[in-house]
């Protein structure tokens, strides 16, 4: 196998700025840097430092946008410049432009992984005129970024026709390369009771857990609402609510409006070392997001945990759920659905998959070698496809 000289290009590192992305960054950098040449370059308050991969703080997230661009893009071509790149590797888009950019002056070939419409996700929360314009200042930035890219990886079906159908990327251009869960961190308690004593989780109660950025797309004041008929049914549930963002505020209003005190604890951040323990401790974890759930890596993480996930059928959870278990998708996104999932998988618990179920499904598909093997096909593939162009370009 070819060992490839690969810049990656990120948003942040997940220990300094959590998140779905920063952790796939971070984890499929870890994979191609035991085969590859990797540097990674992110935005960061301060140096990371990992082991086993190079990475470049190539500015920090306190900065004006076009200061990170700039900074992005200057960085980029510096290192181009210095050494060989066999192919850049991007992740979001507003600092993938300008490495991209520098890229095709060099004829350096331009892999991009879409994580998600970012100027849709801007603008789901607030359709006020800031809102509206960062909308369409980050819609143009995503047009710009995604013409330069020679082929892309999505995550889902669901990213695919996003990308395919508002950006007017060719399928042919899209590889889709399921996301993955490290299954060292994330698997079945080997003692659930001492788990909840020390995370102070009564040993007798039914829980039900979601670790979400507290933002309304997320569907968490639905959940909350189906909560009320959720402890009718079974008085001794409890829900864990695991994350910050600027709902946070309105759902403690809503706790105490419906009198769900007993019954419902907000968490605040969840820490990565603290996260796998909370998946340990439930029996029940929920995804009641309204919209662009682009793939479901918290799913994977809670079933490769061995706890059963019920989640509205909205994109890449819809593309989980259904081949493990169709009766864990809620029937749409509204407070009604998710109560009457809720309760009727309640009663139907003494049929629920097995831990052991919930872990083999996703060692069987959704592992970073699996992911990792995939997504260095593509590399590999693309650098190929530039080498062979340049030679012909130079006998012609």
């Amino acid at each position: 196998m070819s060992i490839l000289r690969i810049l990656a290009t990120g948003m942040g590192w997940p220990v300094y700025q959590p998140g779905g992305l920063n952790t796939y960054f971070r984890s499929i950098c870890e994979k191609l840097s035991e085969i590859h040449d990797l540097e990674a370059m992110v935005s960061s308050p301060e140096q990371p430092v990992h082991q086993g991969i190079k990475i470049i703080q190539a500015t920090q997230p306190h900065k004006m946008m076009l200061m990170r661009q700039w900074a992005f893009r200057k960085k980029a071509a510096a290192i181009m410049n210095s050494r060989p790149i066999d192919v850049l590797y991007t992740h979001f888009s507003p600092y993938a432009l300008g490495p991209a950019l520098e890229a095709k002056k060099r004829n350096i070939p331009v892999v991009m992984s879409f994580h998600g419409p970012w100027a849709n996700e801007l603008g789901v929360e607030k359709l006020d005129l800031v809102n509206r314009l960062r909308n369409s200042v980050a819609r143009k930035i995503e047009m710009s970024t995604y013409q330069l890219g020679d082929r892309f990886i999505v995550l889902s079906q669901f990213f695919k026709d996003i990308l395919h159908e508002s950006y007017g990327i060719p399928l042919d251009k899209i590889e889709i390369v399921p996301g993955a869960t490290n299954i060292d961190n994330f698997k079945p308690a080997s003692d659930r009771q001492k788990t909840r004593a020390e995370l102070n989780i009564p040993s007798d109660r039914f829980v039900v857990l979601t670790v979400r950025r507290l933002v309304k797309r997320m569907g968490l004041l639905n959940l909350l609402e189906a909560w009320k008929t959720v402890v009718l049914e079974e008085p001794n549930s409890l829900l864990l609510i695991g994350g910050r963002g600027p709902l946070a505020d309105e759902l403690k209003e809503k706790i105490r409006e419906y009198g769900l005190e007993q019954h419902v604890r907000l968490l605040g951040y969840v820490s990565e070392d603290q996260l796998p323990l909370y998946y340990q401790s439930s029996d029940l974890f929920v995804v009641p997001t309204q919209a662009l759930e682009g793939f479901g890596l918290i799913t994977i993480e809670a079933l490769a945990s061995g706890v059963p996930v019920v989640a509205t059928p909205i994109g890449g959870n819809k593309e989980i759920l259904t081949p493990f278990d169709s009766r864990f998708l809620f029937k749409d996104t509204s407070a009604d659905a998710i109560a009457e999932g809720l309760v009727r998988l309640y009663r139907e618990r003494e049929t629920w998959p097995t831990s052991e179920v919930c872990r083999n499904f996703v060692l069987s598909k959704y592992t970073w070698n699996h992911a990792a093997n995939h997504v260095n096909e593509v590399l590999l593939r693309t650098a190929g496809e530039q080498n062979d162009t340049m030679k012909r370009m130079c006998l012609s």
